[in-house]
């Protein structure tokens, strides 16, 4: 691989673990397309990890949303995510796990603190239908949380996705860029792309 697709890469995945240095500004939600039965779906989430060294990236989900269903159904996930300000677009191909009430679960749920747990208690569940918009958690308004509370843990789901594909998009007025990289085993094999 290039030097050129190396830094590619390694740019790429410093924006997927958070990391923020002048013009590097990470990517905070990706957008996550799966495909269950006979229909593609997608949605916004939160990228609450990403870590070059196991090609993977985390987020957080209800156990109880449609999603988790369908990622047991079909495990092969796709995900991008835009900078509008660096003008800059990453695509991710990978297969997902589903952490739930297990270590990994465990480990996650302690490490995020108290603040987001909250999202996990809606009654109903995530996407049901319901008479007035509402987010479900009136059931909470007088509750206060803190770091021991374990409310929510039961509904609380880890996504942890194992990336085999990553394309870069850049664009500009001077000529947009686009490389594709696939891992091969012990390392990623990158390519130029026409954009």
């Amino acid at each position: 691989m290039n030097e050129d697709l190396e830094d590619i890469i390694n740019a790429s995945w410093k924006k997927l673990t958070g990391q923020r240095d002048g013009d590097n500004a990470g990517f905070k939600y990706i957008q996550v397309c799966s495909y269950a039965a006979d229909y593609i779906d997608a949605y916004t989430v939160v990228l609450r990890e990403g870590s070059a060294d196991n090609r993977s990236i985390i987020f957080y989900t209800d156990v109880r949303s449609p999603k988790v269903g369908d990622i047991k159904q079909n495990n092969k996930l796709t995900v991008i995510s835009y900078n509008d300000e660096q003008k800059i677009q990453l695509i991710l191909k990978g297969e997902a796990e589903i952490h739930f009430q297990n270590d990994t679960a465990a480990f996650y749920w302690q490490k995020d603190g108290y603040r987001s747990r909250r999202s996990y208690l809606a009654q109903p569940a995530p996407t049901t239908s319901v008479e007035e918009a509402t987010d479900g958690l009136l059931h909470l308004s007088n509750r206060k949380f803190d770091d021991a509370d374990a409310a929510g843990y039961e509904n609380f789901a880890v996504v942890k996705i194992n990336v085999n594909y990553l394309e870069y998009l850049q664009l500009s007025r001077d000529g947009n860029r686009r490389a594709k990289f696939s891992w091969q085993g012990a390392g990623w094999d990158g390519t130029w792309l026409i954009p």
